[in-house]
């Protein structure tokens, strides 16, 4: 390979390198929420492994993996079905007191039955508090990009010019609400031309919304 042919690749390479990233897309942001939900899950699972294996020594911990997220008026039916199921015991799940068998187990296996079958079920159906979390980075870049410069530029297309959004630290908070910036101010008062201009450049709150904690559409 000749002096200019070397030349010429390291260019594009660093042209490649120098290229800036593409933005994130909605679909990014709930790849990064299941991420991270999935992420929560492994750590209770391992946490809960170990404890386990410490108390029961030689245990042999199911297989399990996410099979649905479930909300906090389904998860508790589910996860007693599913551990009653595991343990042959009768498992019920209650606010006050958690997690436990009625009634409780008679001997050594049945407990240790019953706390592989709460592993086990932990993992297929999560505790829907586990699908909550403060926003992610890509969320954070989505949300800021939409926001500041998508949105505004929709509306522009479409012959609205939105107030400016203010350069502060809670100017977009958590969900993509903007409580002190309307960017659709100026068609506020026309019900009808506020319909339509929301449904073509929606707020991103509106946009957030179609995709749940876990990065499932909804």
């Amino acid at each position: 390979m000749s002096i200019t042919s070397v030349c010429v690749a390291l260019s594009m390479l660093a042209a490649c390198a120098s290229a800036p990233s593409a933005a994130p897309t909605i679909d990014d942001v709930a790849a990064e929420r299941s991420q991270r939900a999935e992420a929560r899950v492994e750590t209770l699972l391992d946490t809960y492994a170990d404890y386990l294996t410490s108390r029961w020594p030689g245990v042999v911990l199911p297989p399990t993996g996410i099979e649905r997220w479930l909300g906090l008026g389904e998860w508790p039916a589910a996860f007693e079905s599913c551990a009653s199921d595991a343990s042959g015991l009768t498992v019920r799940v209650n606010a006050a007191s958690g997690v436990f068998a009625d009634p409780p187990p008679q001997t050594a296996g049945q407990l240790r039955d019953f706390e592989v079958s709460i592993y086990l079920c932990q993992g297929r159906f999560p505790p829907p508090n586990l699908g909550r979390n403060e926003p992610g980075p890509v969320e954070i870049a989505w949300v800021t990009a939409y926001a500041r410069t998508e949105l505004p530029a929709c509306l522009r297309r479409h012959g609205i010019v939105a107030p400016p959004l203010a350069d502060e630290p809670f100017a977009i908070l958590s969900g993509g609400s903007t409580p002190r910036w309307d960017p659709y101010a100026s068609v506020r008062g026309d019900a009808g031309e506020l319909r339509r201009i929301s449904a073509l450049c929606p707020h991103p709150s509106t946009v957030l919304s179609t995709v749940s904690a876990v990065g499932e559409p909804q």
